[in-house]
């Protein structure tokens, strides 16, 4: 006996295939709508990051690649902001502008020196990138030199860059120090409008080999001469004692008269990881000085750290070689030594290591001017929330760029975003250090 669906069953039956078709259908949009929003999300990213490497590309090329090119080719006036200004404080070496044009948008601007391909001067551009609504622009105009076909000298080329842009902040790099205050070395002059280039050199001898060597003035000025260096030459065989190590050692100091071993009156400093310094000095030339007769490989001289505490050199940084100046021009001047640390060095002073091999030299006269120990304002950077003074925007050498683009709005008028931050070294702004 055969036997159909009775209308309770055919109900119970249409029910569960309903429910499952809806579930499946859900399922279905679910995910439809998530792969539409992993596209959009993807999209985004994939813009957000294209148009931040073109940025960086573009904003790494501001201002000139060497202070020749300012020079050479008169671009000081044009190359940067407003570096003329009557005004001291207002001056501008700086070759960028940054202007906020809401909470989450910025505007830059800035001029670079545009070079053909083999290397040489061909124009200085005014570059800005600034949003309107949520459009991303780009334009380029030639200030001075041969315009191109992307950066015109009359009307600017203007492109859109990207779509949907929500953010677009550029942030300056903070100089670690303010011009004012990078100075180290010597102590600030009182009264501060004038400048303190007055030092001390405080001989150490009595200790190993290191012997008495005569400093004038003795109380230090502006400008110290060293002269009586041990030599390590046999002038009876004519040849220099290689196992002999006698040497001379001064020690850095602020000018004055007091008369005490050279670790009570050397300047004390605390060298912090990960701030550049600068250690220069000027070597003026004679030509009746015979030190000019120095030998490198042979002949030592140097500058260095030493304890306070026993006056060996501290591991964390070695010395730095040099020589004296052997003729007018290129080798006379000033020299630079640019070094940090990977951790703290405490209570150390700087020192100047002679040590003479060769016949004559050890007879000679060693001056030195212009000392100074530094932090370099344009090295030590971080990005902080802080107001830059227009006199040190030549310090910025880098940027912070943050965007986030978006893409597929909903109905709460957002969509999926994507997101990029990146760092923008920006070597040529500002004179070359």
């Amino acid at each position: 006996m055969k036997r159909g669906f009775t209308l309770m069953e055919l109900l119970v039956y249409m029910a569960i295939l309903g429910i499952i078709v809806l579930i499946a259908g859900e399922a279905f949009s679910n995910s439809t709508k998530f792969r539409v929003r992993t596209q959009n999300m993807l999209k985004a990213s994939q813009e957000a990051e294209n148009v931040g490497t073109l940025f960086k590309e573009d904003a790494a090329q501001l201002g000139a690649k060497a202070s020749l090119d300012v020079t050479t080719y008169g671009l000081y006036p044009r190359v940067y902001m407003d570096p003329t200004n009557s005004d001291n404080d207002l001056k501008d070496s700086s070759s960028y502008a940054v202007t906020a044009i809401d909470a989450a948008h910025d505007m830059l601007t800035f001029k670079r020196v545009r070079y053909t391909d083999a290397g040489a001067y061909e124009a200085v551009d005014s570059v800005v990138w600034k949003t309107e609504g949520k459009t991303l622009y780009r334009s380029c105009k030639t200030v001075e030199g041969t315009a191109s076909s992307s950066c015109p000298n009359d009307e600017p080329s203007t492109v859109e860059m990207a779509t949907g842009v929500d953010t677009f902040k550029v942030m300056p790099a903070t100089p670690g120090a303010t011009s004012a205050a990078a100075v180290i070395f010597p102590a600030p002059a009182v009264p501060p409008a004038t400048e303190n280039k007055e030092f001390k050199l405080i001989p150490r001898y009595g200790e190993g080999d290191f012997l008495f060597l005569t400093v004038t003035p003795v109380e230090g000025g502006t400008s110290v001469a060293l002269t009586g260096f041990a030599t390590n030459y046999d002038f009876e065989n004519e040849a220099p004692l290689l196992n002999q190590k006698l040497g001379n050692q001064v020690f850095l100091g602020e000018k004055n008269s007091t008369t005490a071993v050279w670790n009570a009156q050397c300047s004390r400093f605390s060298l912090q990881p990960d701030v550049e310094y600068e250690l220069s000095f000027s070597m003026p030339f004679a030509s009746d000085d015979v030190s000019r007769m120095f030998v490198p490989g042979r002949d030592h001289m140097s500058v260095g750290f030493r304890k306070i505490a026993d006056g060996k050199r501290p591991a964390q940084i070695n010395d730095f070689l040099f020589f004296p100046p052997t003729m007018s021009g290129a080798s006379a001047g000033k020299r630079t030594m640019r070094f940090s640390v990977k951790e703290a060095v405490n209570d150390v002073c700087i020192a100047f290591t002679f040590s003479t091999y060769s016949p004559v030299a050890a007879s000679g006269k060693i001056q030195f001017n212009d000392v100074v120990f530094k932090k370099v304002e344009s090295s030590n950077y971080k990005f902080v929330a802080s107001t830059i003074a227009v006199s040190e925007k030549k310090n910025v050498k880098a940027f912070r760029l943050r965007m986030s683009v978006s893409r597929g709005a909903h109905g709460d008028g957002r969509g999926e975003t994507g997101d990029v931050t990146l760092i923008v070294p920006t070597p040529s702004n500002g004179p070359r250090d």
